[in-house]
């Protein structure tokens, strides 16, 4: 599967996932998050590949956009350990195993975020790091695992190593970067990808066939 298709899974799951019906929760102690994060060293650099939309191809490159480009409300989608990883599967099979005591035990988003989301210590050196690069962080994700950030197409190229261009698809003008984002070396234990570096929107799956008739007086 397409990275990108990845880290939208991954932003549904930490986004979503265990909502907490009212009254289901049950108290759970969750043991603090390790951080995974060391020092930061912006001359060692990790390249996060697969994080192109497959529409920003060279046919379609129109060349690099303007450097005061608006990009907001992107996405810096996390990853977890593989201990963290397993945790969540064993608990998500229990949720669902009526023999279980955490049979139907929901989660919420908080407490999510203290069992299965990045620590706190590691949250707080990734928004420290975005706002070193001139980044507006809107917010981060009860889950812990995603960080929702602004900037420029500028901030962008320089932060990520990667310039924004416009493309030219079925009529249409778009910006995407250009090449894989990079990133210091230090966070990439960490960091998936990055999500809506593009404005290129999901297509409806749906498509309308035609029109339905009912002929009057019949059940057809």
């Amino acid at each position: 599967m397409p990275l990108h298709k990845n880290l939208r899974a991954a932003i549904v799951l930490s986004a979503a996932f265990l909502l907490c019906p009212s009254g289901t929760l049950r108290a759970q102690t969750a043991p603090e998050a390790v951080s995974r994060i060391g020092a930061v060293d912006e001359s060692s650099l990790a390249t996060l590949k697969g994080n192109r939309h497959p529409l920003a191809t060279a046919a379609n490159d129109r060349g690099e956009a303007a450097p005061d480009l608006s990009m907001e409300r992107m996405l810096l989608v996390l990853t977890r350990d593989a201990a963290t990883e397993s945790a969540l599967q064993n608990l998500l099979a229990r949720q669902q195993d009526k023999f279980s005591a955490d049979f139907h035990t929901w989660l919420s988003p908080p407490q999510f975020g203290d069992r299965f989301g990045a620590s706190k210590a590691d949250l707080q050196k990734l928004t420290a790091w975005l706002a070193s690069h001139g980044f507006r962080v809107n917010r981060v994700a009860q889950g812990g695992m995603t960080i929702e950030f602004s900037g420029t197409a500028a901030q962008v190229k320089e932060a990520f190593h990667t310039p924004i261009h416009s493309y030219f698809v079925n009529g249409e003008k778009h910006y995407a970067n250009a090449l894989d984002p990079q990133i210091p070396a230090a966070l990439a234990p960490i960091v998936a990808g990055i999500s809506t570096l593009h404005d290129f929107r999901k297509k409806p799956a749906s498509h309308v066939l035609g029109k339905a008739t009912r002929v009057a007086n019949t059940s057809l």
